[in-house]
């Protein structure tokens, strides 16, 4: 099936699926961009970038698969506590590519990090180098085929360019469904909650269609709020919601090598600090999640 962004974006058309979804406002900290890397035969966006300019904290579960692909592997040698940006592409899951799926990641991380840093220098007032190991991926789509770094990397500069520091229901959207393969429909939400007497914002986008079982399966879920939480914290705090949620889902039987779910904090919200997951501050929180 086709999606036909233009039909779901319009609110006069028949096929307008504008009204399901919420009014999702900005959220500080993150700019969200998507282009077309023509990596399907339909002219649609296949890419995905969130970028933190002032960086985010983050953690990240993964497939339990035993052979994984290639981002999953990327995104495990990560030491940074911090990320700069995702990237996701559809169509192809860099699964089964061995070292040149592997080669074909750092060389589209070198390119984004150039091009991130100058970024940073036009619109910082103190700029930072963005570095290869601040950046994660996300890969969903046909196993086994040849990863198209060449044909991402030409998109980089588009997808950079379309960046928007201050997003609203249509840029998620937009976001949320060129993340899609199978999909009948883009996944996402958004709530509010406390931290304390703090305000928080809880985005999320997902998502999956077959091969969903055991523990996540061919399922991306990303979340993004404004919380100031450690990595420490949101790794305690994913792990433990993770169970009860992703892996507790079943569509076919089918299990994949591209499982990713990750949450991003980018502390705008600058609540009071939480050095415990058992901070009674991290109730509302923790049931919003």
């Amino acid at each position: 099936m086709i999606l036909n962004i233009k039909r779901i974006l319009d609110e006069g058309h028949q096929d307008t699926k504008i009204g399901d979804f919420q009014d999702l406002e900005h959220l500080d900290g993150i700019a969200v961009s998507s282009t077309s890397a023509d990596l399907y035969r339909s002219k649609r966006d296949d890419l995905a970038l969130f970028y933190f300019r002032d960086g985010a904290n983050y953690a990240s579960v993964y497939t339990k698969s035993k052979i994984v692909s290639e981002n999953i592997k990327w995104n495990n040698k990560i030491k940074s506590k911090k990320i700069m940006c995702l990237l996701v592409n559809t169509r192809n899951a860099n699964a089964f590519t061995g070292k040149k799926g592997f080669q074909g990641l750092k060389i589209l991380a070198e390119e984004l990090s150039e091009l991130l840093t100058i970024k940073q220098k036009e619109d910082e007032q103190s700029p930072v180098k963005i570095k290869t190991d601040e950046i994660l991926f996300a890969c969903t789509g046909t196993i086994g085929e040849t990863f198209p770094a060449l044909k991402i990397k030409s998109s980089l500069s588009e997808i950079i360019n379309k960046i928007k520091y201050t997003q609203n229901k249509y840029v998620w959207i937009k976001a949320a469904m060129a993340i899609l393969t199978t999909d009948t429909k883009p996944k996402l939400a958004m709530e509010e909650c406390k931290i304390g007497k703090t305000n928080v914002k809880v985005y999320g986008i997902a998502k999956g269609s077959g091969m969903i079982f055991p523990n996540m399966a061919t399922t991306l879920g990303f979340i993004f709020t404004d919380a100031k939480l450690s990595s420490k914290i949101l790794d305690q705090l994913l792990k433990k919601n993770i169970e009860s949620t992703f892996n507790a889902i079943s569509v076919d039987g089918d299990t994949s090598t591209n499982d990713m779910v990750s949450i991003f904090a980018t502390g705008k919200a600058n609540n009071k600090e939480i050095n415990s997951v058992k901070d009674k501050k991290l109730v509302e929180f923790n049931k919003t999640l």
